[in-house]
């Protein structure tokens, strides 16, 4: 069985600023990520980093997707501790222009794999729209 989640936001600042925050992957915006070690280039698809959160807990991603021409990426979760309820998570973030005020949508889904997985799927939606908030925060004038 298959669930996934959604959320979005619209950012007051250009693509270009926003998509130079996400393609580092590093969370850095996120205050619940503590840090992010990787040693590859950021847009090498098959890359991995390991992003350790403040509540302890350590995750490895895995970089599948990369599109500097759409501003989009995609990663899956391939370690997790402590261990996720679900078989597998499969997260993109692709940020969108909106020619109409220069601010940009950025729309994060995320996939889960797995019986049960609605547990999964609420957390992940309020780590979500933390994150985005976190991410207009650092970059709103």
């Amino acid at each position: 069985m298959l669930a996934h989640n959604v959320e979005s936001r619209v950012i007051k600042a250009s693509v270009e600023s926003v998509w130079a925050t996400l393609k580092t992957q590093d969370f850095g915006f996120w205050t619940l990520v503590k840090s992010t070690e990787s040693a590859f280039s950021s847009a090498e698809v098959g890359s991995t980093r390991t992003v350790t959160f403040t509540d302890g807990a350590v995750q490895v991603y895995r970089l599948v997707e990369f599109s500097e021409l759409n501003n989009s990426l995609t990663y899956e979760v391939i370690e997790s501790e402590p261990a996720m309820k679900v078989l597998s998570a499969t997260h993109r973030i692709r940020a969108f222009p909106v020619s109409a005020d220069n601010t940009t949508f950025v729309q994060w889904t995320s996939e889960f794999a797995s019986e049960g997985a609605s547990e999964t799927v609420q957390d992940s939606k309020y780590k979500k729209l933390e994150a985005l908030a976190d991410l207009a925060k650092a970059l709103e004038n």
